[in-house]
């Protein structure tokens, strides 16, 4: 249980005002020589190429599923008709079906769940790499532990348990013949005269025309892997692969084995240096001949602590009474808290997470900024919270690391809220092994691909793999129909991905828009967010669910369409506005993930507000279940419409 990191970080001295001066000068500097022109539009995202020929499609091409398991839509959709279909396999796609069947008491046989992959999963089907766990403890993350019963074998879960329970709750709710596999929605169009959506469907070269009465988008934002556009990347003579399709067949070893010998003789390029690169860096140094870690940004990586879980310490001290996971879930978010006195006395989770203040950047919380101008004050006071733990982290990568010049380019010059932390008790020592060399590209990243290998500044580095780490799609981008990859067509056939780039979405409570009945949305758009995903995806679930139930019962079993009435959407979309101040600390950020990779900074005042209409709610997650809650036991099923 000891933690392995056993060196005390150096404490910092008290800042003075110089100090936070210095420290916000450098922030700039480090964003500012990581900006490009070209911003998002640097990475393609291979699993929208047009055509079967793209020759990126070798980038999202599925290499785990096994095609004679796979069951053809004929035999899924007999009368080519489900009452609701959910289109994703993930955490979303089957809590909502879980909270589907127990709260509308819709039972299995009516839903299917479609995804493109090879079964349950979502983000745990895709990514397998090598060193692969979750970075939120497993005794939170793992959805309905005290309706299982489960006890997770670590404190945070490696990648082929969460997959191996995925499809386990699936089973353990009948919705494992549900699942419609191999196949896409590629487009929705809502039938108002039938009160049902007409849905295209591909699977492998089968297309079909199905009917839907409920439709829910839950694809995620963890499953579109995205490639930077490097000069060359396609004239490459040797291997490539994205991180979220490992290539066993390439490295050597499994999922299951992280034996990757047939990398002895190799000479491995990773790009990217991120929370994958992070985690996968470590086994591939020990197997690579050679090993090239190609950095942009540093990450920020702090003690994880990873341990096997105790199973008595977790039956007393974890799972010690009903409705353990969802008390452990909030204390988690409390601990999220502008002043130590609004935190718990308890910490029970007492990890990085909780002890990260600068988290309230991403988190929101009731206590920031409530108008614009309030966000520099803020902002300021953030960076003082912040400043102690980035300090910490920057000291833990002079005790790990031997040689100084290479401990200077890892550390991170941003704050905490910038970029998703990262955890690990080895990356950092892995810069000392003779065999790893960090290319670290002062934020310019790779300049062209040549078939022999990488050109980067003035130096060649010939390698014979390269492995792109380099993340997905960015979440604030697009509507639910692009991160769905497909058209949704609504009333007066109007486009989903059209009217919400021109106006933003028109949701109540980010589950339901005015414009697009029966269809229910999985956020995070006008919703909210906690680092603890698979907790928010729950929420919504539950709150679609609830509305799907108490439709059923007004309606009484005719059919009918549901939205919220415009004025309900139009006055959430104004709470939302109004509530989305403590999130304006993301502008200025070194350009990454978050800010679509600074374009948001470069949005003019009208775009402006249209995304924060399309926003988070600034108050953080429990406030806005707060309000969810209020609103279900108020039950008059406020601003919703049925015809």
């Amino acid at each position: 249980m000891a933690n392995i990191n056993t060196k005390p970080s150096p404490s910092q001295p008290e800042l003075t005002p110089q100090d936070l001066f210095n420290i916000n000068e450098r922030y700039e500097t480090e964003s500012n020589k990581r900006l490009r022109h070209d911003g998002n539009a640097q990475y393609i995202e291979p699993s929208t190429s047009a055509t079967p020929s793209d020759p990126y499609t070798q980038f999202s091409k599925d290499p785990w599923v096994d095609p004679s398991k796979i069951e053809i839509l004929q035999t899924k959709f007999p009368s080519k008709r489900t009452s609701v279909l959910i289109i994703g396999a993930g955490w979303g796609g089957l809590q909502n079906a879980i909270r589907i069947l127990t709260i509308s008491k819709i039972p299995a046989t009516h839903i299917r769940i479609i995804d493109s992959a090879g079964s349950f999963g979502g983000t745990w089907y895709w990514n397998r790499y090598p060193g692969l766990m979750c970075d939120i403890e497993s005794y939170m993350y793992l959805p309905y532990l005290e309706e299982t019963g489960y006890i997770p074998r670590h404190k945070y879960s490696y990648g082929p348990e969460i997959r191996w329970y995925a499809e386990s709750v699936a089973q353990k709710w009948g919705l494992t013949s549900s699942g419609v596999f191999q196949t896409t929605a590629t487009k929705i169009v809502w039938d108002e005269g039938e009160k049902v959506w007409v849905v295209d469907l591909v699977q492998r070269e089968t297309e079909m025309q199905i009917r839907a009465s409920f439709v829910v988008l839950a694809s995620g934002v963890l499953h579109r892997p995205k490639l930077p556009l490097i000069p060359g990347l396609l004239e490459f003579k040797g291997d490539m692969f994205h991180s979220s399709r490992w290539d066993y067949g390439i490295t050597g070893g499994s999922e299951k084995d992280s034996s990757l010998h047939k990398l002895r003789d190799k000479r491995v390029a990773v790009i990217g240096t991120g929370a994958t690169a992070v985690q996968a860096v470590p086994v591939l140094a020990k197997w690579c001949k050679h090993l090239y870690v190609i950095q942009r940004t540093p990450s920020a990586v702090d003690v994880r602590d990873q341990r096997e879980t105790d199973i008595e310490w977790f039956r007393q001290h974890v799972a010690s009474g009903p409705g353990w996971q969802r008390e452990r879930i909030k204390n988690f978010h409390r601990h999220f808290a502008l002043d130590e006195t609004e935190k718990p006395g308890l910490n029970l989770v007492d990890d990085g997470w909780t002890h990260a203040p600068g988290l309230l950047g991403l988190t929101g919380n009731p206590n920031g900024p409530k108008a614009p101008d309030e966000i520099p004050a803020y902002r300021a006071r953030l960076v003082e919270l912040d400043t102690p733990r980035q300090h910490s982290i920057r000291a833990r990568v002079d005790q790990q690391v031997h040689d100084p010049i290479i401990a200077e380019k890892l550390k991170p010059w941003y704050p905490t809220w910038c970029k998703r932390p990262a955890f690990h008790d080895y990356y950092l020592q892995t810069f000392n092994r003779s065999n790893v060399t960090l290319i670290d590209t002062d934020g310019k990243g790779v300049d062209k691909i040549k078939p022999e290998g990488l050109i980067i500044g003035d130096h060649t580095y010939d390698v014979d793999v390269i492995i792109f780490a380099t993340g997905y799609q960015a979440p604030p981008s697009g509507s639910p129909a692009e991160k769905s990859n497909m058209t949704v067509i609504g009333v007066n056939g109007v486009s989903m991905s059209e009217e919400w780039a021109l106006k933003g979405p028109t949701t109540l409570h980010g589950v339901l828009d005015a414009k697009f009945p029966n269809l229910f949305l999985s956020g995070p758009h006008q919703a909210s967010t906690s680092g603890n995903y698979s907790f928010n995806l729950d929420e919504l679930a539950k709150h679609t669910a609830y509305i799907l139930a108490e439709c059923k019962r007004r309606v009484k079993g005719t059919k009918f369409a549901v939205t919220p009435s415009m004025d309900a959407a139009e006055e959430w979309a104004m709470q939302v506005m109004m509530h989305s101040a403590p999130f304006g600390v993301v502008t200025g950020c070194t350009p990454g993930y978050f800010n679509l990779e600074g374009d948001i900074d470069k949005v003019s005042p009208e775009r402006m507000m249209i995304l924060a209409r399309s926003g988070l709610w600034g108050w953080g997650i429990e406030n806005w279940i707060d309000v969810l809650e209020k609103w279900r036991e108020e039950g008059s099923m406020n601003g919703i419409v049925m015809r």
